[in-house]
C-alpha cells in the first residue's frame, strides 16, 4: 500500500492523507481500498475482540476538481456512512475532500475565522502570511507555520539549525552551574548566539522567544543592536 502520509494517532486511529495533482480513474476505490487495509491490518488473526478496531481517517487534497463534486461551489467535503434516510450510519471512517481550485476562486471573500479555511490557507499560501498575521494566528497554526519553515530549509540549513538547538540545550545545562559560579554574561551570549542564528534562519521571533527564554522585546532590542554593528 503506497500511501503519501499515514500517521497514527495517539489513540491509534489511522489519518490517511493524499495529494493529488492530476485526476485519477478509480480514485475513490483506491481510497476505499486504503481505508480497508489500515482497519483490517490492525485487527490480530483470532482476535474476537473489535472494540479495539481503529477508526481511519483520509484527507485528501485535489489540485482539481472531482467528478463526484462537479457544479457544486463547496470545496470541502466530509464523506460519511449513511443508511437510506441519509442518517449517518457510522463515523468510524471519514473521508475529506479539499478541491483546491475551488477554494482559490473563493480566496478574496475567505473568512479565515472559519477553522478549516484557515488551515487550507495555511496549506497554500505559507509563503505570502505577514508575521503580523502570525502573530494573531493561535499557537498551533504557529507551531504549523515555523514547522513550515524549518522543513524548507536546505540540508546544510537544517544542520545549521539542529547546531542552534543543541547550543540552546547546552546553554540549558550549564546554566545552572553558571548562575552558581555568578557568570551570568557567558550565558547571556550563548542565548544571543542562538537568537541571532535562529532569527537568521527566518523563524518568528515569537518562537525564539518561547525557545530561548527571552521576550520579544528584548528579541526587538538584539536585532536593532547587530543591525548597528
Amino acid at each position: 500500500m503506497r500511501l503519501d502520509i499515514h500517521c497514527l494517532t495517539q489513540n491509534k486511529d489511522h489519518i490517511i492523507i493524499e495529494m493529488q495533482r492530476e485526476g485519477q480513474a478509480f480514485f475513490v476505490r483506491r481510497l476505499r481500498a486504503y481505508s480497508s487495509h489500515s482497519t483490517v491490518s490492525s485487527v490480530k488473526i483470532g482476535d474476537k475482540v473489535y472494540a479495539t478496531v481503529p477508526k481511519v481517517f483520509s484527507l485528501c487534497f485535489m489540485e482539481r476538481d472531482m467528478p463526484e463534486f462537479r457544479n457544486r461551489e463547496r470545496f470541502f467535503w466530509k464523506v460519511y456512512q449513511k443508511d437510506d434516510d441519509n442518517e449517518i450510519f457510522s463515523k468510524e471512517n471519514v473521508w475529506y475532500f479539499a478541491e483546491l481550485c475551488k477554494f482559490a476562486a473563493h480566496l478574496e471573500t475567505l473568512d479565515l475565522t472559519d477553522g478549516t479555511n484557515l488551515w487550507l490557507y495555511l496549506l497554500t499560501h505559507i509563503g505570502d502570511i505577514s508575521e503580523e498575521q502570525i502573530r494573531r494566528m493561535s499557537p498551533v497554526h504557529q507551531q504549523f507555520y515555523n514547522e513550515c519553515l524549518i522543513s524548507n530549509l536546505n540540508d546544510m540549513e537544517k544542520k545549521e539549525y539542529v547546531t542552534s538547538v543543541l547550543e540552546y540545550d547546552d546553554v540549558k545545562e550549564s546554566l545552572m552551574c553558571e548562575r552558581e559560579e555568578g557568570r551570568e554574561e557567558g550565558r547571556e551570549e550563548g542565548i544571543r548566539h542562538l537568537v541571532r542564528n535562529m532569527l537568521a534562519k527566518g523563524l518568528d521571533s515569537s518562537f525564539v522567544a518561547e525557545i530561548t527564554g527571552m521576550t520579544e522585546d528584548e528579541i526587538q532590542a538584539l536585532v536593532q543592536q547587530t543591525a548597528d554593528e
